[in-house]
Order: C-alpha cells, then structure tokens, then sequence
C-alpha cells in the first residue's frame, strides 16, 4: 500500500506528538502513577453516585450540546457569564482541536512558549506554524518575548497558567500589562487546567476578561480532570464572547458522554470536599519540594499538582530507575513529579536518596 498517497498532508507531515500518554510502552497500572498529573483522590463521593447512577442510563444519548452543563457552569461563573459563553467537549485536548479548528489556517503562527504539546499537535496538524519562544531562566513564561514575537502572521497566542511542565505561574497584573502589548486581531487562549492548585492570591483566572475586554478574543479553557479527579472521565470547556463560542460549537468534538456531564454538574456542588483535597496535594506538593531541595536537588517552585525538578543527573536514568522501584514519573523537560499519597510521596522522596547516591553528578 502506498500509503502517503492516500493520507493528508498535515498528517504526513506532523512531527510525531510529544504527548506524555502517547509515548508509554509499559503497563503504568502496575506502578505508583506519579508522572501523569492525576489527582490521587478522585471524585467526591456525591460526584460517584451521579455518575454510577447515570451510567445505568449509557444506552440512551445524553445532550449533545451539553446543556444542562452550560447552564450550570454560568451559574457557577456568574460575572454576567450565560450558557452562551461555554463550549463543552471530551477533556481539555477535544477543547484544543476546538480551538485549532475554529480559528487556524495553514501558514498561521501559533505562538507559546514550552508547555502542553497538544498545543504544537494542535497547530500542525492543520499546517499552521507553532513558534515556540524560550522560557525564562526560572523556567517561567516570558511575556515580554511572547510579545516581541508578534508578526503579521501571528493568529494565536497560548498562555499556560499554571504552566504544564514546569509548574510556574503568572500573577493578574502581569497577564493585564501582557494583553495591552497584544493586537486585537490575535486571539490570546488561556489554559488554566492547574489554576485551583495555585495558593497565590495575585495568581487568577481571566475569564472576566470575557465581558470587561469584549473587543478582544480571550478565550478560557479548563477543566475537570484535574482539580475535579476526573481525568478519565474526559470533560473539559472552553470560555469565551458569545460570538466566538458559537463558532467553537460548529467544530465536531462537542460531545459529552451523559454519566460525565451529570457527575461534572454535581463536582461543581461539592466544591468543601475538592478543596480539602487541594490542601492535601498543596502539603504533598510541598514536603515532596523541601525534601528535593534538602537532598541538592534543584526544585522549580510550582502551583500546581507537580513538580519539575533538575536532580543533577541523567534525567533518563532517574526515570528508568524510578520505574525500577515501583514509581512513574514523566521526562517532558527535565523530571517531573505528580504529588500523590502520603506514603507514595514519602516512598518517592526514598527512591530518590538511594538513586542519587548511585548516579553520578552532572557538573
């Protein structure tokens, strides 16, 4: 079969994903899942029961539109925010092809810098040209290059905040003076899939955004697989001006498994048990970090429900040798950690005195 014949020529000429669940080759089940930023203490109770119950239903279609989810997340939002003002679709990667297919053409510039690579994947897989712009030494976003970066080509502009990989944030006053160097035909998107984890008060979301710069086309996109523990479950949404949503919804991935909707509706009612758990991850995130620093290791302050760190060593290694006792972590940039349990944090930071004792230092 000639097969290039007969595939697209964004798919022939799409860089292979760099997308941490596309390149597993093991069974992760068996090992300590530190490496792909789930939230180790899942649904709500409440939220279970909703969705045990509703998958009793899994032969009948839900909506389509995700109505009932809208309504309820306008709710949530409030700020003027309606129905109208949401998209809905299988996780946060669905709401990225969204975003691509609303708004680039082959040619465009998509710039970013290092983060989530369904962002890289979103861009050339509809020949549009990801530009990615260095990090700052602290491994922090660089608006000021983004900025710089702006040609006439330019179309889009991804904030991370929280940054996937590296955990690092961006305070309000810093994305408000950003947005001002920004023309108003670029189309500036906001993940904020790690936001909840953040313990900054200057660090916030910028869906009001929406209704305060109606001239501007601020899209939000976030989630439930993280903050709400249900990464498997695929619910994720997108935040924008009516206008912008309406088109969004014309791009196939729209829709909602019917268990998932209803348990996403009730997450948002049980928010006493979601931040008790946040506290849990935020007192993980920190005893995993003060105990890398303590053994040398160069930690990157983070705001979310990971780690990046520089252990000094083949970051390779480390991996391999995690993998050996037990525990998966992730190699996007460097290593990086997911908090877990108690005894999963404390069994890592183990692991790692004993493999930082074996491996040499890289000067």
């Amino acid at each position: 079969m000639d097969l290039n014949s007969i595939l697209s020529e964004a798919v022939i000429k799409k860089p292979q994903s760099k997308r941490a669940s596309s390149n597993f080759t093991m069974d992760i089940n068996k090992l300590r899942r530190m490496g792909l930023n789930e939230n180790v203490y899942g649904m709500a109770p409440g939220v279970l029961k909703v969705y045990e119950e509703e998958a009793k239903h899994g032969n009948l279609y839900g909506d389509f539109g995700g109505g009932p989810l809208k309504q309820a997340l306008a709710e949530f939002y409030g700020g003027g925010l309606t129905p109208d003002n949401f998209d809905c679709g299988a996780g946060s990667s669905a709401m990225i092809e969204k975003l691509g297919g609303t708004f680039l053409n082959p040619g465009d510039e998509v710039l970013m810098c290092p983060t989530f690579a369904a962002f890289i994947d979103m861009a050339t897989i509809r020949m549009a040209v990801p530009v990615i712009v260095p990090l700052k030494e602290d491994k922090g976003y660089d608006l000021d290059a983004l900025a710089e970066a702006v040609t006439p080509k330019t179309k889009m502009i991804i904030v991370t905040n929280p940054n996937n990989p590296t955990g690092q944030c961006l305070k309000e006053k810093e994305l408000l003076a950003f947005i001002e160097k920004i023309p108003k035909n670029v189309v500036i998107a906001f993940d904020e899939a790690y936001l909840e984890y953040s313990d900054d008060p200057e660090v916030k979301s910028m869906y009001p955004l929406i209704k305060k710069m109606p001239d501007r086309p601020i899209v939000v996109q976030k989630t439930f697989s993280k903050y709400y523990g249900m990464a498997g479950v695929r619910i994720g949404y997108a935040m924008a001006a009516e206008e912008i949503i309406a088109k969004m919804r014309t791009v196939p991935g729209s829709s909602l498994n019917r268990p998932g909707m209803y348990a996403a509706i009730q997450a948002l009612k049980e928010q006493e048990y979601y931040k008790e758990a946040c506290a849990k991850i935020i007192a993980g995130r920190t005893y995993i970090q003060d105990e890398l620093t303590k053994l040398g290791v160069t930690v990157y302050p983070s705001h979310t429900n990971f780690i990046l760190f520089d252990a000094h060593r083949d970051y390779t290694k480390v991996r391999e040798m995690l993998i050996e006792r037990g525990i998966l972590i992730n190699n996007p940039m460097l290593n990086r950690v997911s908090v877990s349990t108690k005894e999963d944090n404390e069994y890592f930071i183990e692991c790692m005195k004993e493999i930082l004792e074996i491996l040499p230092v890289i000067e």
